[in-house]
């Protein structure tokens, strides 16, 4: 008899790890070996011998206690992190925190040159990766759980058919709880998934708001010093005249979403809405399922979801996407001339760091890319330039506060036509504005002919004793 190891006793483990997570996987075959059997003898064990039974109450109690929904976050939140500090973990010096303080706060005073939004009084700090992580991960979540959604039924689906590959002992094993154990199976895969995307966005994002999104609920402004270092390197700037550009666009952020209250609940619902009916082209999942060897689960993190997005959105969703590239335009447009107006004279730089950041937020930075491939939506404001001419032209035609009211009110903005044609926009506003005028006065001379008293009927006198 061959003393040789099974090929496929580690498979066990192996298919533990990758439905349960690498932590539950090792509680569960701890406790298997406290009970005294060695897991790795699984495959040839009788289905319906006791150490099978054991085993099934040990996965049983594991899903049970693993968090429910589409993605195992638990698992995505040790990724990201294993992400940040597999490259080493950046740290703040107590001079790093309280320069970024500093730039912040310098950045806050100049924006009152530069727009009538008030300043927002909430904290200024310096995060490191991990803490970009900790403080974004909540709004993330929320922005990418409907499409883990739909990608798990797309997936599930696809998977039953190729349970038959899986051992005969691990399907007489799980019995009646197949849907179980792939939807945890899923759950395990897009929490891999998802949260090396996190991981990326940590180490990308210059703060909480420069993809154009407020990943962190609140007025907190931050900066991740260790990524607007990276970014400085290769440029022929100061890192100082950098850390305060992007200080001023991280101000300029926090002030619209502040003072616009609506605004960051407009921005997440209209994602969620694309997200919720995101079309997921089955061709491509099964073709990803057939790669996949049932009998090596730990192919399964290799799934490439970037290639299973329908690329041709239904018409409602074209509807939301023209909607969300549109705010996201407005926004870029104003915080970009709100940053160029506030920093001229104070950064020799300016027009260039300007210039840069128009092209770069155009093309799709590295964060851009990372959500896009993760979700299938792309944050690039295709109509940047059209939008920060729209604000160019608002500011002519009146003054900073009639240029920022109009974000009191998602109905006073622009629409996508209106941005290529801003002229006509504003000379539809001053003429409804004489419009109701001419009606007013109209009406009032009207009731002067008819004898009426345009302030109403004059009331009668109390009676006299």
């Amino acid at each position: 008899m061959s003393n040789e190891p099974n090929p496929r006793d580690d498979q066990w483990k192996d298919m533990l790890r990758a439905v349960l997570g690498d932590q539950a996987a090792d509680d569960v075959i701890a406790s298997m070996e406290a009970q005294g059997f060695d897991p790795a003898n699984l495959a040839r064990m009788n289905p319906s011998g006791p150490d099978i039974q054991i085993l099934m109450s040990q996965l049983r109690s594991m899903m049970s206690g693993s968090p429910g929904g589409p993605v195992n976050w638990q698992i995505a939140e040790q990724v990201a992190k294993e992400s940040i500090t597999r490259d080493g973990v950046d740290t703040l010096t107590n001079g790093e925190v309280e320069k970024v303080k500093n730039d912040l706060q310098l950045a806050n005073m100049w924006l009152n040159q530069a727009t009538a939004l008030d300043p927002s009084y909430g904290p200024e700090q310096a995060w490191t990766r991990l803490d970009w992580i900790a403080h974004a991960q909540s709004t993330f979540r929320r922005m990418t759980e409907p499409v883990a959604k739909n990608l798990t039924a797309a997936f599930s689906r696809a998977m039953e058919e190729q349970m038959e590959q899986m051992p005969e002992e691990m399907k007489a094993m799980l019995g009646g709880q197949a849907s179980t154990f792939i939807n945890q199976m899923m759950a395990s895969m897009t929490g891999m998934q998802f949260g090396a995307a996190l991981g990326q966005l940590a180490k990308q994002s210059f703060g909480s708001t420069d993809t154009g999104l407020p990943f962190v609920e609140g007025h907190t402004t931050a900066l991740v010093p260790s990524n607007v270092e990276e970014f400085a390197e290769g440029l022929d700037i100061s890192h100082d005249e950098v850390s305060l550009y992007v200080a001023v666009r991280e101000h300029a952020h926090a002030r619209l979403f502040a003072s616009s209250s609506w605004l960051r609940a407009y921005l997440l619902d209209t994602i969620e809405a694309w997200a919720r009916d995101i079309n997921i082209d089955m061709g491509a999942v099964e073709e990803q399922i057939r790669g996949i060897d049932m009998t090596n689960p730990q192919s399964m993190p290799e799934i490439d979801l970037t290639d299973v997005f329908n690329p041709a959105p239904t018409e409602s969703q074209e509807a939301v996407l023209t909607q969300l590239e549109t705010i996201l335009a407005l926004i870029e447009g104003w915080v970009s001339e709100v940053t160029n107006l506030a920093t001229a004279g104070h950064l020799p730089c300016a027009d260039a760091l300007h210039e840069m950041f128009v092209r770069r937020r155009a093309t799709g930075g590295p964060a851009e890319v990372t959500f896009g491939q993760l979700v299938g939506l792309e944050l690039r404001p295709k109509k940047l330039r059209e939008a920060a001419n729209f604000w160019k032209i608002a500011l002519d035609q009146g003054d900073l506060e009639s240029r920022d009211y109009l974000w009191s009110h998602p109905d006073l903005l622009p629409d996508s036509n209106d941005l290529d044609k801003p002229e006509e926009f504003f000379s539809d506003k001053e003429s409804d504005i004489e419009s109701e005028i001419d009606d007013l006065l109209a009406s009032i001379f009207a009731d002067e002919e008819a004898g009426e008293d345009p302030a109403g009927p004059e009331e009668p006198l109390p009676p006299t004793n």
